[in-house]
């Protein structure tokens, strides 16, 4: 793979690939190449073989539940060769893939820290951050998806992701084509203006930015918890020309007056936070958007839908395996009934392994 410059070269020397920067040598992004690839084939190939496997064991009657408990289908589907391969597959690429990308980084950290400093008074857009914020425990007592220094205690934490994220998603997120696909899919206020938008749990921002392209008349505003993600973010933005605006904010906690928004999008975030901070954030942003306005909740599908045995061992696997410590009780939260509860209107509509709730106010 040959790094493409965008815009400015930047502090590693090798410009960017796509909107994010290049890896200090050709040897660590190969290296990485080949991570994706393996990951890919676990979650292409893998993952189908596993759960025709454990179909198999259901259809000779080793699980009796229609809807087992977890150790019950545990018992079942981890001694299945299959899933034990992919099992250590998804667990080894991911390990291989940080400790990769944090040695790589930290050749030019000095660089990459100085340029986040100096894009935190640049324009287009604004940033505001707090470097004596205080994270609440449930966001600091695991690091998510088991990136080194979390979200949060790394400065270099947004690089990390935004990396990380490259090889998750199988290069297809590079260039931001499919955040901006999502955030062109978002449904609109039924009278239509979209004068206000906040992008709630923005990380990097690429959704974010996607927003400023779709309404760029628009005040775009994107919050986030974790202070490297938002001044990543922010920096990117201005190399962008992106006109948006940063803050680090709690969701459960927002520092807007009520009614401010036409449309706010809540994107995979409520399974990473205990159940009761979802719903606060949920009541959040339902207070901060302005009558006839829209909430898109874009989520993990709910066990109500109902999950698969197959799926709920897959959830339950990332959960314990991946450090996602909330989504599993997530899924099994019954989130439909919160909303109808909520709100006078809720669509459902189910896209995949994903759940999106658009919600009237």
């Amino acid at each position: 793979m040959t790094a493409e410059v965008t815009g400015k070269v930047g502090p590693t020397g090798r410009g960017h690939i796509g909107t994010m920067a290049a890896m200090s040598s050709y040897d660590d992004e190969s290296y990485l190449d080949f991570i994706e690839g393996l990951r890919m084939f676990a979650l292409k190939s893998m993952n189908p073989a596993s759960a025709k496997a454990l179909k198999a064991e259901i259809a000779a009657g080793k699980i009796k539940s229609e809807n087992p408990d977890i150790s019950e289908t545990r018992a079942v589907a981890d001694p299945l060769p299959a899933v034990g391969i992919r099992n250590r597959m998804l667990r080894s690429t991911q390990g291989l893939n940080w400790d990769r990308i944090v040695d790589s980084y930290d050749k030019n950290r000095a660089a990459l820290e100085q340029e986040l400093t100096d894009a935190e008074t640049a324009g287009p857009g604004s940033l505001r951050w707090d470097p004596d914020f205080k994270y609440p425990e449930y966001f600091t007592a695991v690091p998510y998806h088991r990136q080194p220094g979390s979200y949060h205690a790394d400065p270099l934490g947004g690089h990390i992701y935004h990396y990380g994220t490259k090889v998750f998603h199988g290069g297809s997120n590079d260039k931001d084509e499919a955040k901006i696909e999502r955030i062109y899919e978002l449904p609109t206020p039924k009278d239509g203006k979209v004068e206000k938008f906040l992008d709630v749990a923005c990380a990097i921002g690429s959704g974010t930015v996607a927003a400023k392209l779709r309404w760029p008349n628009a005040e775009i505003h994107g919050i986030e918890l974790a202070a490297p993600l938002v001044r990543y973010a922010h920096m990117r933005a201005t190399r962008l020309n992106a006109d948006v605006k940063f803050s680090q904010q709690l969701a459960e906690k927002l520092d807007f007056a009520d009614n401010t928004f036409d449309l706010i999008y809540m994107s995979t975030l409520l399974h990473e936070m205990p159940v009761a901070e979802g719903r606060k954030a949920i009541q959040e942003a339902k207070r901060v958007l302005r009558p006839g306005g829209l909430l898109v909740i874009h989520d993990m599908v709910q066990a109500t839908t109902p999950l698969d045995i197959w799926s709920d061992y897959d959830r339950y696997f990332d959960h314990r395996f991946n450090n996602e410590p909330y989504a599993y009780k997530y899924v099994h939260s019954d989130i439909d009934s919160f909303l109808k509860a909520e709100f006078a209107e809720v669509e459902n509509s189910v896209h995949g392994k994903t759940s999106t709730w658009n919600c009237h106010k």
